[in-house]
Order: structure tokens, then sequence, then C-alpha cells
């Protein structure tokens, strides 16, 4: 019997210092042990080796780092204090019912939008859509600085359908750049970005003029402003259009997740699953 003992002590030892030889300790603070096997899973296959080794390196010092912080704050926290059990039971029940939650809509929510839907949203919260920023419908034209530009100044100020087209040919064979936006409103701050910074229009200038048009020893630049939006007006519905789809599915997604607590609740009380004590 006693040898029998003497062999399956030898057999695990044997196999224990195998295991510690294969996944040895890289990092120790206290009673706290970093091992091999830890820092394998956080290093993805494919790296290099000097980039493996520096990740190491990093990943090791930041654990050593949070290790002495915690033994700093178990020696300096009372008893009451490092009692997290509450915290972390509410934590644990909030995780699994959003988990769950999620799983739940993803199952039963409709993302499809009808442009009737979102246009009667826009329609009966219009004190809801104020524009944060000035926004405008522009056209904008780069062009080598020996092109002149009157014929294209006459086309950008017809503003119709055949202008429209006649600029697309022209840009196309001469522009060095050619921005059309359509129906698209674009933020002011999006606008000024076409320009070198030195050639930037005002907002002021932008709000109260159709055209502008600026050189520089190399380029020519047309901004044709269509229509023009003043921050804190009502906002057009084309240039929140996206966010009244979000709102929408959110408010979806809000309704099925007041309806499930409020159907698990119904049934539960129906079933007598709960009681409430006075």
């Amino acid at each position: 019997m006693t040898k029998y003992f003497i062999v399956i002590f030898l057999l695990f030892f044997t196999g224990w210092c195998k295991k510690q030889k294969d996944n040895p300790p890289v990092a120790k603070v206290g009673s706290a042990v970093l091992y091999k096997s830890d820092l394998n899973r956080l290093i993805q296959p494919g790296m290099t080796l000097s980039d493996s080794l520096m990740l190491a390196k990093s990943i090791i010092e930041k654990w050593v780092r949070k290790q002495l912080i915690m033994q700093q704050a178990l020696q300096n926290l009372t008893d009451a204090e490092k009692n997290v059990e509450k915290e972390l039971e509410e934590y644990r029940t909030s995780l699994i019912i959003y988990k769950y939650e999620q799983k739940y809509i993803q199952e039963r929510l409709d993302t499809v939008v009808t442009e009737e839907e979102m246009q009667k949203y826009y329609s009966d919260n219009l004190q809801s859509f104020t524009l944060p920023t000035s926004v405008a419908k522009v056209q904008f034209i780069q062009l080598p600085l020996q092109v002149k530009p009157d014929l294209l100044k006459t086309w950008l100020l017809s503003a119709n359908e055949e202008s429209v087209k006649k600029i697309e040919e022209f840009c196309y064979q001469v522009a060095l750049k050619y921005e059309y936006f359509g129906d698209r409103w674009v933020s002011m701050d999006n606008i000024k970005m076409l320009f070198p910074y030195a050639l930037v229009p005002s907002e002021q200038f932008m709000l109260t003029n159709k055209l502008y048009e600026a050189t520089d020893s190399t380029y020519r630049y047309l901004l044709y402003l269509r229509e023009v939006k003043t921050k804190g007006t009502q906002a057009p519905y084309e240039f929140v259009r996206d966010n009244i789809r979000n709102i929408i599915i959110l408010k979806r997604k809000q309704k099925l997740v007041n309806d499930l607590e409020n159907n698990i609740y119904l049934d539960a009380l129906n079933k007598n699953k709960f009681t409430i004590y006075e």
C-alpha cells in the first residue's frame, strides 16, 4: 500500500513539475503570480518576435503596477471597505439582465423604418430639431488658375438641371475637384474644409452671398451656395433624417424592453411567483 502511494505521489509530482516547466511564472508580487500562459492569451499569433517581446514587457509592467496598487489598497482599507460582494452581485445581476435584453431585442427588433414614419416623427416633433450649426446646399469647384470661370459662374447662378449637367461635363474635362452635394445639407465647418486655410470664406459671407471666388498662386476656387439655413433655426428634414431613423429604432428597443419587463411581472403576479411582505 505504501509503495502504491509513493508511485501515485511521484506521478503527480512529475506531472506538476512538467506543468511548471511548460508554464513558468514571469512575475510575482506578494502571493500573486503571473504565468507564461497568461501572457500567451494576450499576445496575438503572427506577431514578430520583437513586437511580442515589447507587448509582453508592457503587459508584465501593467500587471505589476496593478498588483502593487491592489496590495496597497488591501493594507489601507477596512474589512467593511474591502467587502465588495454586494457591488459584485449587483453588477452581475445588471450584466446578465442586459445580455438577456440585448438577445431579446436582437431576436424581435424590426429595423425597417419607412419614409412616412420618419416624416411623421419630424412633423410631430419640430421643436426638437433646431440646427446646432449653420448648413448649406453647395457646389464647389477647384480649377487651374488659367481656366476662365465666367461661363461656370453663369451656369452656377442659373441653378437648374441643365446647368448642373453642363457644369459636370465642363468639370470632368478641366476641374481638379468638383463637389456637388445634391440635396444634402452640409455644415459650414465641412464647407470651410474644402478651401486652403488662407482662403476660407467667413461664415457671415456664406450666410449673405450666393457665390464665392478665391485664388492662390496655382488654383481658382468657386463656391456656390444654393440654399442656406442658419444656426438655431428649424433643421431641414433631410439634415436630421438619419437621426430620426435612429431615434425611432431606439424607441422600439425601449418598448421591447418595457414590454418584456411588464409581461414577466404580470405573468409572475398571476401565477403567484413572488411575495411582497407588509
